[in-house]
């Protein structure tokens, strides 16, 4: 009995040594999990690298190669006209009125002013390959003449009586002597002349700008681009819009504060820098307040108003730009607008001035302009045709045209000179490839030459003339297609 209860309790100490060893296997004592937890971790500070700078240190300018445009467009904007040849060892003359006779037939320059400020209101287009000389060049020819003739020695007159078209064939030079009139009226006038020009109407009638309405003047204004053109002038300008005295009091603000521009004491000039209305949307007189002051002064400043590529505004009968309603917008519902149709019908004028429009061949013909210029009839039931536009530029007169015509051969020679001594036409010695006969066909005396001989040349003169003929045959004497057909040394 005694035995039996002490095998009970020896195996009832064995169960339970066993269950405390499994339960040790199930919670670890290991000093990782009976250690405290850690509190919240913050993270170390930032330290801002020190970077050393060399402020004498001049930056390297990106020399590339590679350009986005073609090659006709690459040659004019990355300034190829630095690697031309320097033109002083020719002595040309500088454009004139005074010796206009004098330098009929011969290659000029302008003066240096005159040629930026041509520039600079964008009288040199595209595409006429002044970047292969170091200045801008033109050719006196029978066109200028008569330019100067019948426009520029009226500019004295009222501009209702001076109102004139360039027409003619694509490359015969109408923007070229857009810039020739500007420069002689310069010649004539100095700095006591106004040169109002667009380069480009298309860009306020295509849709691409902004544009808003003006309460104060019932037109559309449209502020990026008549900002721009508003400080062209007054760059190109700047002379005599500084003898131009305000004609009233005005008040304007901008960025600085209120200006109280007196009568008598501020002039043109120091308004057209410091007033921003002409980059505003809202109320404004600031173009008004600008035109009435060309035209009381025009008795004594003449007025040059000039528009090339004229017969874009009338490419289509409105514009691209629409009303509230989404009615189109026609051209002369645009402040600019405006006062281009008025000074083409002769509503609006200037008492010294003259109107000197030029259309351009790219943009094809417009039945709307030439029925205004009388070229074609009016024909009531045409669609494409705006005949309230037409009408109007017949009114007072009407606007004369001025044909152009091509170079003469002896005017195609002297340019084709200057383009030889400028460095810029190719003359290739091309070699000659002789007759191989047969020894019994040969004339007596003849000798028979053998494969790899030296080949003779031909006489360089003789290439000259002979791409002369060639080049002046094939052009028709038409200065643009005369300049590609010779080859130019890029």
């Amino acid at each position: 009995m005694l035995r039996s209860a002490f095998s009970k309790t020896l195996a009832a100490s064995r169960f339970q040594a066993a269950s405390l060893q499994g339960t040790n296997r199930c919670f670890s004592v290991s000093a990782v999990q009976l250690a405290k937890p850690l509190g919240k971790l913050v993270p170390a500070a930032k330290v801002k690298a020190k970077v050393k700078v060399n402020h004498n240190k001049k930056e390297k300018s990106k020399k590339s190669g590679m350009t986005p445009y073609d090659f006709k467009d690459a040659v004019r904007t990355l300034k190829f006209e630095t690697y031309a040849k320097d033109l002083s060892d020719l002595n040309l003359s500088e454009l004139s009125a005074a010796n206009l006779a004098e330098l009929k037939d011969k290659i000029v320059t302008f003066e240096s002013r005159v040629d930026g400020q041509i520039e600079l209101m964008g009288g040199y287009k595209k595409y006429q390959h002044h970047e292969l000389f170091k200045q801008h060049c033109s050719m006196v020819t029978d066109n200028t003449v008569q330019i100067h003739e019948s426009f520029v020695k009226k500019l004295d007159g009222s501009s209702k009586d001076n109102r004139a078209c360039l027409l003619g064939p694509k490359g015969v030079g109408k923007s070229t002597l857009l810039s020739q009139a500007q420069a002689l009226a310069r010649s004539q006038y100095g700095s006591d002349l106004v040169l109002l020009h667009i380069a480009e109407p298309e860009l306020f009638v295509q849709g691409f700008s902004d544009y808003a309405l003006n309460p104060t003047l019932k037109l559309f204004h449209q502020p990026m681009f008549t900002k721009r053109w508003i400080k062209k002038l007054r760059d190109v300008n700047e002379d005599v819009f500084k003898k131009m005295p305000l004609l009233k009091d005005v008040t304007f603000t901008n960025k600085k504060g209120v200006h109280n521009y007196k009568k008598g004491q501020n002039n043109l000039h120091e308004y057209l820098v410091n007033c921003h209305d002409f980059g505003i949307v809202g109320p404004s007189e600031a173009f008004k307040f600008f035109i009435e002051h060309l035209q009381t002064y025009s008795k004594d400043f003449p007025v040059l108003f000039s528009v090339d590529n004229v017969n874009a505004i009338f490419e289509k009968q409105f514009t691209n730009y629409f009303h509230k309603d989404m009615t189109p917008i026609h051209y002369s519902e645009f402040e600019i607008g405006s006062l281009i149709k008025q000074l083409m019908s002769g509503e609006f004028s200037f008492a010294k001035g003259g109107v000197l429009l030029s259309e351009s061949s790219d943009l094809g013909q417009s039945k709307t302009l030439k029925v205004g210029l009388k070229l074609q009839d009016l024909d009531p039931y045409a669609e494409d045709l705006d005949h309230p536009e037409a009408v109007s530029m017949m009114q007072n007169g009407g606007i004369n045209t001025i044909a152009l015509t091509n170079l003469s051969k002896p005017q195609a020679r002297t340019l084709m000179e200057f383009w030889n001594e400028s460095g810029v036409l190719q003359i290739r010695d091309y070699a000659t490839k002789p007759n191989f006969k047969r020894p019994e066909d040969l004339a007596e005396g003849a000798r028979i030459m053998k494969v790899g001989e030296f080949v003779n040349e031909m006489d360089p003169v003789e290439m000259y003339e002979k791409k002369l003929e060639k080049t002046y045959f094939v052009s028709g004497g038409n200065p643009g297609v005369f300049l590609k057909n010779n080859v130019l040394n890029y």
